[in-house]
């Protein structure tokens, strides 16, 4: 029985509830199957895998209750319904602490079961979906050291993943320290140029000649020193990836010089005259607003729309402080590891600290600042002694009260907005991909046809959003 296919078992000593139960269901073409007793259920349950039991509470042998117990001990994730007579409430009540999903009472509304079912199928669909993209994210994460949790960044995430195959050239645009750099390396590995170079040139760092050499290369003798012929990086980066970190710093002369390379695909050498062909894929990054730049005419309009085929907005660390525990979480067990110090945990001061600071740094600061802290502490925590003097300088006093540190609630709905916008999300693009046939979706995607036309009406998802 496949794992992740919605299936139910029902188990009841009485023939007629029992069978009664599995023909409904049957009807309303779910995977069913009855058993008669407690030790044949939970003998299935060890072969395969049910999404859902339904069973009595009282019947010879394993009662219900036992049963609820060895299933949570054997499958945690199975959802268990028990039905009870009117005597036997309270040990529906009680197999709800030791949980159990909900109770029916006998004799039961065939609906009421229909409704219960229905709740616990649109949960295990979205459990196992969400769990599909959490896997890819944290994979993509894990790859690439960028991590988030945040709507921002998990909507980052899929746009990466969704461009990287596709030979288009991006702007990438956020604060230093931000993760611009990690993203453009993401996108190469993710694309079809990932077997060659991948080259990365600081536009900030050069002067004006040294650079427009650097980038095209230049002939013997154009200039004092130029004792041989030499490749620049654009001819370096032939079939992979040139990633232009802060573009804007470009001079005039050398956005048109660039902009020829992205529109026309060449390059004319320093002191050379013929032009030479490349492919290169272009990602460029930013600290500053290049649309404003341009506004102000300090960077060329055409070669702005020439590198923003796609544009990704990365936010600063102190408009999404649902990444920084995440982040914090990553880096210390990353440092711990380096500096073989595995004992090492951190003070909940110091949590509560980070969610508080502003993180001028962002996600760079954050990381280096973890380190210090592992290199630097000498007890098995770290505190807030180990931070950097002009953090512990910004920390409010120990006794100025709560310190507005984001809660585990708060934490916990940031989560499930992400969840479900990306849930929302995937299954448009599943319709998409079968021009809206809800049909084939549910085949290709192994949801029930009625669990899909569910999850359009909670997610509010209009025909036009997917036809």
């Amino acid at each position: 029985m496949k794992k992740d296919r919605f299936s139910i078992l029902v188990v009841d000593d009485e023939d007629s509830i029992r069978n009664r139960c599995v023909q409904l269901l049957q009807k309303k073409h779910y995977n069913v199957q009855g058993v008669s007793d407690g030790e044949q259920a939970l003998f299935l349950i060890k072969k395969g895998s049910f999404s859902l039991v339904i069973a009595d509470i009282r019947m010879p042998g394993m009662n219900g209750i036992d049963l609820l117990e060895k299933i949570k001990e054997t499958t945690p994730d199975t959802e268990v319904v028990m039905i009870t007579g009117y005597g036997t409430v309270d040990n529906a009540v009680e197999a709800m602490k030791l949980g159990a999903y909900d109770y029916i009472t006998k004799p039961f509304d065939m609906d009421r079961l229909l409704k219960v079912v229905e709740h616990i199928e649109t949960k295990f669909a979205l459990k196992n979906e969400i769990g599909a993209l959490k896997d890819e994210l944290k994979k993509f994460s894990a790859q690439y050291d960028f991590i988030g949790v945040s709507d921002e960044v998990q909507q980052i995430f899929q746009l990466v993943q969704k461009i990287s195959p596709i030979d288009c050239n991006v702007l990438i645009q956020g604060e230093s320290g931000t993760g611009k750099g990690l993203l453009a390396h993401a996108i190469h590995s993710g694309s079809p140029r990932n077997e060659y170079p991948f080259v990365v040139v600081d536009c900030a760092a050069l002067t004006e000649s040294l650079l427009e050499s650097e980038l095209f290369g230049y002939m013997k003798g154009a200039f004092t020193g130029a004792y041989a012929n030499k490749e620049g990086y654009f001819k370096i980066a032939d079939k992979g990836t040139i990633f232009l970190d802060e573009i804007s710093e470009l001079s005039t002369s050398l956005q048109g010089k660039l902009l020829r390379m992205a529109q026309d695909h060449e390059i004319i050498p320093v002191g050379g005259t013929k032009p030479v062909k490349i492919n290169t894929r272009i990602l460029a990054a930013t600290n500053r607003n290049l649309e404003q730049l341009v506004k102000e005419g300090k960077f060329r309009e055409d070669l702005y729309f020439r590198i923003n085929v796609v544009r990704i907005d990365i936010p600063p660390l102190r408009e999404r402080k649902e990444d920084i525990l995440p982040l914090t979480r990553f880096f210390f067990d990353k440092f711990k590891k380096r500096f073989d110090k595995n004992v090492l945990s951190i003070d909940q001061q110091v949590l509560d600290f980070f969610q508080q600071y502003e993180w001028p740094g962002n996600v760079r600061e954050l990381e280096n600042v973890i380190q210090r802290m592992v290199i630097t502490a000498d007890k098995r925590k770290a505190t807030m002694e180990d931070l950097p003097e002009k953090m512990r300088l910004a920390a409010p006093p120990e006794d100025a009260g709560e310190r507005g540190s984001l809660s585990s609630l708060d934490f916990t709905e940031a989560r499930k907005r992400c969840l479900d916008s990306f849930t929302r999300e995937y299954l448009i693009d599943a319709l998409k991909c079968h021009q809206g046939n809800i049909s084939k979706t549910a085949k290709e995607i192994n949801i029930q046809r009625p669990s899909i036309q569910r999850m359009l009406k909670r997610y509010n998802i209009k025909k036009e959003e997917y036809m």
